[in-house]
C-alpha cells in the first residue's frame, strides 16, 4: 500500500536529493515532492519554495531532516489545515543554544575568509558515526554534496537559519502526529534534548536509533523508512 497524500521532503544544511535517495528506494509513496532548499539563499526563499509545493485544499505529509526539520516546522505552522503528519529527523525543536550560535558565527567568518575543506576528517566526524567514516555510501555522499554545493551554499544556509528560535509553541499548535527521530550518538541534535521535547509535546513521539550520527537518512536508512511509513500510514 502506498501513500496517496503527497509527502514533502526537506533536506538539511549543505544537502540535496542525495540525502534522501536511499530512503526513497525503500518507501512506497505515490506522490513524492522534494523541496530544493539548496537553491535558496534566505529563509524567506526556503519558505516560498516549500509552500509552492502545497496545493490549495490538499493534505500533505512533511518529512524534514535537520535544517529541513526547522523549515518544515515553520511551513506547518503557517499551513496547519494542510498538514497530515510530520516526521522530524535529527532536528532539535529547542532551537540553537548560545554556544551553537557562537560556533555558527565562527563558521561564517571562516567561510567568508575562503576556508572550506569538506573532506577533512574532523569535519566529517562531527556528522558521521565512527563506524561509517570509511563507508562511501555515507561519508562519500556527504563529501560529494559538500563539494558540489560548496561554501556559498553552506554560508547561505547558515545565515538563513541563524538564530533559530525554540519551536515548541509552533509544534504544540499542530494537531497532527509528530514523529521525532534522533540518533543516540548524534553530536548535532542531542538525544537528551530530543527526549525533553518528546515529553513537552503531547502530540509527539520519539524514536531513538543507535549506531548513527547526524546523517541518519544515510546511516540508518531501513529503520528510518519504517518510522516514516508508520507515521504517514503506509506499509513499507
Amino acid at each position: 500500500m502506498s501513500s496517496t497524500a503527497p509527502v514533502l521532503f526537506f533536506p538539511g544544511t549543505l544537502c540535496d536529493e542525495r540525502i534522501f535517495l536511499p530512503l526513497w528506494k525503500q518507501l512506497s509513496i505515490a506522490q513524492r515532492r522534494y523541496v530544493p532548499l539548496q537553491w535558496a539563499s534566505s529563509k524567506e526563499e526556503m519558505l516560498a519554495l516549500s509552500e509552492d509545493r502545497i496545493l490549495s485544499g490538499e493534505k500533505v505529509h512533511l518529512v524534514g531532516y535537520s535544517m529541513g526539520g526547522y523549515i518544515a516546522t515553520l511551513v506547518a505552522a503557517r499551513n496547519m489545515s494542510n498538514i497530515a503528519s510530520m516526521t522530524l529527523i535529527s532536528f532539535d525543536p529547542a532551537g540553537l543554544s548560545d554556544s551553537e550560535i557562537s560556533q555558527r558565527k565562527t563558521l561564517v567568518k571562516t567561510l567568508k575568509n575562503g576556508h572550506f575543506k569538506p573532506d577533512n576528517e574532523a569535519y566529517l566526524a562531527r556528522f558521521i558515526h565512527p563506524s561509517r567514516l570509511q563507508d562511501n555510501e555515507v561519508a562519500g555522499v556527504v563529501k560529494s554534496m559538500a563539494q558540489d554545493l560548496g561554501k556559498s551554499t553552506l554560508l547561505a544556509h547558515t545565515l538563513a537559519t541563524t538564530p533559530r528560535d525554540n519551536t515548541y509553541k509552533l509544534l504544540e499548535r499542530i494537531s497532527t502526529p509528530i514523529a521525532l527521530v534522533g540518533g543516540v550518538d548524534d553530536k548535532i541534535a542531542n538525544i537528551e534534548s530530543l527526549r525533553l521535547a518528546a515529553t513537552k509535546l503531547s502530540n509527539a513521539t520519539l524514536c531513538e536509533l543507535e549506531n548513527t550520527g547526524h546523517m541518519l537518512p544515510l546511516e540508518q536508512t531501513s529503520l528510518l523508512a519504517s518510522v516514516i511509513s508508520t507515521n504517514i500510514g503506509v506499509q513499507k
